[in-house]
């Protein structure tokens, strides 16, 4: 003894002495290169040292020695095993010393594969997988399993021989355990105790091996695959779950005996999980390695997938950057998952785990109607009881697809972290969506009506022909390379189950869990899952299951925003995400986004069915034909039936919640370094979802058009304060700089980014332009009715090559061109005089009035770092047309290239009125003229970059046109008094003039003169706001290239000159009329006299006109005319008409809850702190009705206090008005 520790501590490394269990194995090793067996006292003292092995240090001779021990002792305990079922298949006695030999043998297994835990160590090398290779590991295993658990395996036979009384009716009571009982050896309840927990350390050890470390070589992986250890593993996982037992035989044939002919065999509880009162059930209850039997069986499957696999499926839709490495392996991957016996122990653990979930959940059911039954008494009650329990038995056997009885109950212990069955099924049919997402396809091709983004088929070799088939737009040759390309792929499916069944069970075990599981549950891949298969599923089967799966996916989308459940990690120095998403160690936005791009493409399923009737579904795709039959009257588009069913779903509810979840988190951004990064991530993730959902898909048109009005409008709201929310967090932390250092360093070591503000800011804005696209392209097609057909057609295609979308087309987010046609082909726009278009255009105008004044504030505030402020200035610019449209219209006419339209375009009765609604609403309800002067400004006084040319020029043409609008009657001082009077309409007389060239009359002159000295100073405010913004014009006009901007500055600053030296000369501004009165002032003036000085006039230079014609789609001018302007009027009934009750405070922020439209039909969560400008944490959690008036009711406390303090209800209260001083009405607000 002395001389082995000299001995071993000589050879240590270091002068390190070695520990006991590391001698045994240098002792183990030696023996085993001679030749020789392990000594029974080795084989003990090895098997008794499990501890000591996990803990030993990892060098190679230590590997190779554990190596060597392990395959020495397998391929013993599969001799000894092989033995024992010789006697057996003889008929011959049993050994009992093989029984001892083979636990001692086992034990030594056991402890010999601790050390295997090394394979998934940071630290694994190849050597080490080359060595598991090399020593034929996975064959030895393989061969031990199989001996373990032969085809028609027994349990507790030997010593009571049930066995031989319970033959006969095996095959009715094993399950599916495989192949006949009459030859194979039962153990006892010990022995299967002890090969059930090696089994567990062999699953272990398996996703080890495939586990996409250093060590996972090609040998390796060529080994695996060959040995099929995989296999095995789930083989003798079915086999014990299957297993025939003889005390549970006993006892079933006892129960028939005294319960006679017509008892039923019991299955047991499905709270235990298992077969009744099997060895393997108690097994179940009461090892300490069963606890682990999901864990593990989860951790080797989703190893052999690797971490980013559920994007590869076999027909490849997006191949990641991150697989290159191991792309290789991925075949091999597929097939080793692909087995029958792998599949059918996933396809029966997820068939029992949602029916042991559905039992427990019907439990209360049945208890309540087996009280209603007995209180009602009598035979009727006593017939429906009857029919009420065959009805729902035949549910029952409907749902098992199959299963065999004794697997019913379920065969998983609940593990300790999770809450309920529910809670775990919900992650059984996660990782089993992971397995059958790398592993399914469905048999053909998706037709989309658009292409898919970039980002799908990148790496394929025929990429941009497959993005062209699926949308619609392919040559015959792509076509055919696409088939070519299809014809090559792996198999599709699995032999066990077909794309079909794979999608019906994950449905029907998502649906059960959804509804029954905790609120903060989560599951990702398996509804990824779902989108796709039914993308990839002939047009009928995919129509019959869209309604289902819409409801289901809408229920998924708003758990997104939550953390899971399951046992917290630590992370130090990361955002804390929860625990569903930390393992991954990548952010929540970017692991979401792929699965929010499926539910784009779902969007766009197009059927192409036969259409049979009224009843059939048709191909829902609109082209250029739908719109030409448009053009010449004929009815617009509906929505595809994907969208239908979306919208019958609750995908818009579902959106809301999501983002009211997510932007919640800016309540916690300033505490700490995680929760910025959380609210930065949460910002990013809500900017992916409106971005990919609403506007990749190209369905917000058509949602506002035919989505439930009031769904449609609390998302506006909601979106509208999510903006708020995210842009006055992000402005927050700006002001905190290590903070938002630290923060944004946590994201980006997630692969996140910090963009969420900008992202979200130009998604918002790229929905306002899909909206006005679509009003304008339905007010063309109106316009053109009546005319030939002929030339309606030409006009509406000269209109669709005019069209586009700039904003939408240069989105920093995944740039992808939007096609116009399909936006108005799945129903975005409808026939101009119907109630989807309507409604549609109701719904902008909201979507406008709750986005466009905070992105002005963000684009003003914020500046181009966080935000684009050229979609803010592009959008303003459109409002100035719109509000010019009398003198556009007028130019257009007089211009030589469109003298020919002259004759056929007819001038719509309300555009006048409707342009002098859209000047009062840019110039008084923005305030657009001191927004583009403040921030002119700011811009002028920068020194230029490459860039600010492009952006210059917009701020060039949008200060020049609110200059021209601004002195145009019916600008700021006539929608003052117009808005006084009762609405911009009244204003309209002054402004219906269709000429450049806009006068005042001399009555208007003599009516408005006693008002020209009151304001005065107004004007003169406004001439030196005007010669600001003219002096930062020039500025930058001096950068610019070219003598546009200078020529049309001088001659937009003449024109002002001329008309206010004219205003100067007889005192008056020709607007100013309007100031004594409005339109009533207006009509009682007296006619013109020749005393009356001469009106001055604005003349809007014609090279500016020319400039906003270029820049606009003239048709719409010519045949469109001017939408309705959002006025509080039109605002007031569309709530009205879709239902929803706002918060009394218009500066409302609060996001409690998960709908604008639930927040006052119950308060907001008592204790919860709301992000947002402007408001206080808590809310009080009541509705607030304001004690004076009774008029105004609030969402919480702190908006009522808001409102009264600062909002402008002190002042307009109806019940303070009467009341002694504002200081008391202020003191009883909220009481």
């Amino acid at each position: 003894m002395r001389r082995g520790r000299a001995g071993a501590g000589a050879g240590a490394a270091g002068g390190r002495q070695k520990s006991a269990v590391e001698r045994d194995l240098s002792t183990a090793l030696s023996s085993l290169r001679a030749g020789q067996g392990l000594q029974r006292h080795l084989v003990d003292r090895l098997g008794s040292c499990r501890d000591e092995m996990l803990n030993m240090e990892q060098s190679p001779e230590n590997n190779a020695a554990a190596l060597a021990v392990l395959g020495w002792a397998a391929r013993e305990a599969t001799r000894v095993a092989q033995t024992q079922q010789e006697p057996q298949q003889r008929g011959g006695p049993r050994s009992g010393a093989s029984e001892e030999e083979l636990s001692r043998l086992l034990q030594l297994v056991s402890s010999a594969l601790t050390p295997m835990a090394w394979l998934t160590d940071a630290k694994s090398s190849p050597e080490l997988g080359q060595a598991v290779a090399r020593t034929q590991l996975p064959q030895a295993l393989a061969s031990l399993l199989l001996a373990l658990f032969p085809p028609g395996f027994r349990c507790c036979s030997g010593s009571d021989g049930a066995s031989h009384s319970s033959r006969g009716s095996s095959s009715s009571g094993s399950g599916g355990s495989g192949g006949s009982s009459s030859g194979s050896a039962g153990v006892g309840s010990g022995g299967l105790r002890t090969r059930l927990d090696l089994l567990m350390c062999v699953a272990s050890v398996t996703s080890g091996m495939w586990s996409a470390g250093a060590h996972r070589v090609p040998e390796l992986v060529a080994c695996l695959q060959e040995t099929h250890l995989l296999e095995r593993v789930a083989a003798a996982l079915l086999q014990a779950q299957g297993a025939e037992c003889g005390q549970q035989q006993q006892q079933q044939q006892q129960q028939q005996r005294s319960g006679g002919a017509g008892a039923r065999p019991s299955t047991g509880s499905h709270r235990s999980g298992g077969n009744g009162s099997s060895c393997y059930v108690a097994w179940l209850r009461s090892a300490k390695e069963a606890k682990r039997l999901w864990l593990t069986s989860q951790d080797m499957t989703k190893q052999v997938v690797t971490v980013t696999a559920p994007a590869i499926p076999p027909r490849i839709w997006v191949m990641p950057g991150n697989v290159q490495a191991i792309a290789g392996d991925l075949p091999q991957c597929r097939e080793a998952l692909s087995a029958p016996a792998v599949q059918l122990w996933l396809g029966r653990t997820l068939v029992a785990e949602t029916n042991r979930c559905l039992a427990e959940a019907d439990e209360g059911e049945e208890e309540g109607e087996e009280e209603a039954a007995q209180a009602a008494g009598g035979s009727a009650a006593d017939s429906s009881g009857v029919a009420a329990v065959l009805t729902r038995d035949v549910q029952q056997q409907q749902r098992w697809f199959g299963l065999p009885e004794s697997l019913r109950p379920g065969g998983l212990p609940l593990p300790r972290e999770r809450r309920n069955t529910a809670d775990l099924l919900m992650d059984v049919v996660e990782s089993i969506g992971v397995v059958w997402g790398f592993t399914v396809s469905g048999p053909r091709l998706p037709r989309l009506g658009q292409q898919p983004p970039q980002i799908f088929f990148e790496r394929h070799p025929a990429g941009e022909a497959m993005r062209k088939v699926i949308g619609g737009v392919g040559t015959p040759a792509e076509a055919a390379a696409v088939a070519a390309a299809e014809a090559q792929l792996p198999p599709l499916h699995p032999p066990s189950y077909t794309a079909v069944q794979v999608y019906e069970m994950t449905h029907a075990a998502l649906t059960a869990a959804l509804d029954h599981a905790p609120a903060e549950a989560v599951c990702l891949h398996a509804p990824s899952l779902l989108a796709r298969l039914v993308m990839e599923l002939p047009p009928r089967q995919a129509a019959a299951r869209l309604p289902g799966l819409w409801r289901t996916l809408s229920h998924v989308l708003p758990r997104l925003a939550c953390g899971g459940t399951g046992d917290r990690e630590a992370t130090f120095g990361m955002m804390c995400q929860g625990p569903f998403w930390e393992p991954g160690a990548i952010c929540r936005s970017e692991c979401t986004r792929l699965y929010s791009y499926y539910l784009c493409m779902l969007l766009q399923l197009k059927l192409q069915l036969p259409s049979a009737g009224s009843g059939a579904l048709a191909d829902s795709g609109a082209g250029p034909a739908a719109d030409a039959a448009t053009a010449v009257g004929g009815p617009g588009p509906g929505p595809d039936f994907s969208l239908r069913c979306a919208l019958g779903g609750g995908l818009l509810p579902a959106i809301e919640a999501l983002l009211r979840r997510l932007c919640r988190t800016a309540a916690q951004a300033t505490a700490g370094p995680s929760e910025a990064a959380g609210f930065m991530d949460a910002a990013q993730q809500a900017s992916y979802t409106v971005h990919i959902l609403l506007r990749c898909s190209g369905v917000w048109p058509a949602m506002l058009a035919h989505g439930p009005p009031q769904q449609a409008a609390s998302l506006v709201r909601t979106m509208g304060k999510a903006l708020a929310a995210v842009g006055d967090t992000c402005a927050a932390l700006q002001q905190r700089p290590q903070l938002l250092g630290a923060a944004t360093k946590m994201v980006r070591s997630a692969g996140g980014y910090e963009m969420g503000q900008g992202d979200f800011f130009s998604a918002l804005a790229a929905l306002l332009e899909q909206a006005s696209v679509m009003l304008d392209q339905g007010m063309v097609l109106h316009g053109l009715r009546g005319l030939d057909a002929a030339v309606a057609a030409a006009v509406a295609d000269q209109y669709r090559q005019a069209r586009n979308m700039p904003v939408n087309d240069s989105s920093p987010l995944d740039p992808f061109t939007l096609d116009i046609d399909w936006v108005a082909a799945v129903g975005g726009c409808p026939s101009a005089d119907t109630a989807a278009a309507r409604q549609q255009r109701a719904l902008a105008g909201w979507a406008l009035r709750q986005w466009m004044p905070e992105l002005l504030r963000q684009a003003e505030s914020d500046g181009p770092a966080a935000v684009n402020r050229v979609y803010a200035v592009s959008h303003a610019q459109d409002m100035a047309i719109r509000a010019l449209w009398p003198v556009m219209r007028e130019h257009l006419l007089a211009s030589g290239r469109t003298a020919a339209a002259s004759a056929t375009a007819s001038c719509p009765a309300d555009a006048a009125a409707n342009a002098a609604g859209w000047r009062h609403f840019l110039l008084n309800g923005l305030d657009a003229l001191g927004w583009t002067e403040r921030l002119l400004a700011k811009t002028a006084n920068a020194p230029p970059t490459a860039d600010d040319m492009h952006e210059w020029s917009w701020w060039m043409l949008l200060g020049l046109s609110l200059l021209a609008l601004s002195e145009v009657p019916g600008g700021l001082e006539v929608c003052d008094a117009a808005a006084s009077a009762g609405g911009c309409k009244a204003a309209a007389g002054s402004s219906s003039s269709s000429s450049s060239t806009v006068a005042a009359t001399p009555g208007q002159l003599h009516a408005g003169g006693a008002a020209g000295v009151g304001s005065t100073s107004r004007r003169q405010e406004r001439r030196q706001q005007q010669q600001r913004m003219l002096q930062h014009l020039r500025q930058m006009s001096r950068h610019m290239e070219g003598g546009w901007a200078a020529a049309t500055i001088g001659s937009v600053e003449l024109s002002l000159q001329a008309v206010w030296e004219q205003a100067e000369a007889v005192g008056l501004h020709p607007s100013d009329s309007a100031a004594a009165g409005g339109g009533a002032a207006l009509a009682a003036a007296p006619a013109a006299t020749a005393v009356n000085p001469p009106p001055p006039a604005y003349k809007v230079p014609e090279r500016l006109l020319t400039g906003l014609a270029a820049g606009s789609s003239g048709i719409v001018t010519l045949w469109g005319g001017v939408p309705l302007v959002p006025g509080a009027e039109q605002m007031a009934a569309l709530l009205g008409e879709a239902g929803l009750v706002l918060c009394g405070n218009p500066a409302c922020s609060s996001l409690e809850g998960d709908s604008e439209a639930g927040l006052m039909a119950a308060g907001a969560a008592a204790g919860q702190q709301r992000g947002g400008r402007g408001e206080a944490a808590g809310g009080g959690g009541r509705i607030k009705t304001c004690s004076r008036c009774r008029a105004v009711r609030y969402c919480c406390g702190a908006c009522q206090l808001q409102h009264w303090t600062t909002g402008g209800h002190k002042e307009a209260c109806a019940g303070a008005a009467g009341g002694s001083g504002g200081a008391g009405g202020g003191s009883k607000a909220g009481r």
